[in-house]
């Protein structure tokens, strides 16, 4: 059976347990988001921005069991511009373009380069037998981001503002090509991802909200989405208890993740630049 083509050691499921307990609450902090949005103000609006996330996350992951492979695809693309806006530095131009490009292709298509028989078989997982399509995009990003490096290189060698995030995605590619696919993956997510944008989300809603009730919301929604998870766990059937994970935890992410950046790249990062304009 394809959940047979893959087994985790001790290694790997360490990794899938930092995506959900580390990773997974970075996306908790929506609801204080949505809060400072005005989504707060009555338990009818409070009411409304639960039941879009509910429906959207709902939405995703009935297409993927429709069309899981043009589903896995999406959500490599969506990742790539989500990673790469919450790391980008550079702010408008070439510059900016470019940092979203790599600092969020390098950890999607980087694994799929380095470690295609270990990605093909995690892909055949998500995808129910189908991971070639997957599998093609990635190797079609590969000569584009090597293209994309030289850019950046060149912009780095000329703007010190970038070269930090320069040296970042060159730590990056060696820590994906030198780690297992899922461990360098739960690397990226827990340490720079989430990280970067826990402290960035956190010191713009302490300013108008009390930490307190910030780590109360995270975690109420945190434990909801492991609930869900824990349930979907024993509705799933599958013949490996990794088949398993794997499947909850990355159809789970791109339910969340759709929502997530339609609301904080979206909505919120509109509304840091108003502020800024206005101020």
């Amino acid at each position: 059976m394809i959940e047979q083509l893959i087994t985790l050691d001790i290694v790997n499921l360490c990794a899938l347990l930092c995506v959900i307990l580390i990773g997974l609450p970075h996306g908790a902090f929506d609801g204080a988001i949505a809060a400072h949005l005005g989504a707060g103000k009555s338990a009818y609006t409070a009411a409304k921005f639960i039941i879009y996330y509910g429906l959207t996350s709902a939405t995703i992951i009935g297409l993927w069991i429709a069309l899981p492979s043009e589903m896995l695809v999406l959500f490599l693309i969506i990742s790539v511009i989500h990673f790469g806006w919450g790391d980008a530095s550079a702010k408008v131009g070439l510059p900016f373009f470019v940092q979203i490009v790599l600092h969020g292709g390098v950890p999607v298509f980087g694994i799929i380069y380095f470690h295609p028989d270990e990605v093909t078989s995690l892909f055949s997982i998500l995808t129910f037998g189908s991971p070639d399509l997957a599998m093609r995009l990635g190797q079609l990003a590969a000569p584009i981001l090597l293209c994309l490096s030289v850019l950046y290189a060149v912009f780095a060698l000329r703007d010190s503002a970038l070269r930090g995030r320069f040296i970042e995605i060159i730590i990056i590619t060696a820590l994906l090509a030198a780690l297992p696919p899922l461990v360098g993956f739960a690397l990226y997510f827990c340490i720079i991802h989430t990280s970067r944008h826990m402290l960035r989300i956190w010191h713009i809603l302490t300013v108008t909200a009390a930490p307190r009730r910030l780590i109360m919301q995270a975690a109420g929604y945190t434990i909801a989405s492991w609930l869900f998870g824990a349930l979907a766990f024993l509705w799933l059937n599958e013949s490996t208890v990794e088949a398993e994970l794997i499947k909850i935890i990355f159809i789970g992410l791109a339910a969340l993740t759709v929502p997530h950046m339609i609301l904080v790249d979206g909505f919120f990062r509109t509304e840091k630049r108003v502020a800024q304009n206005d101020s």
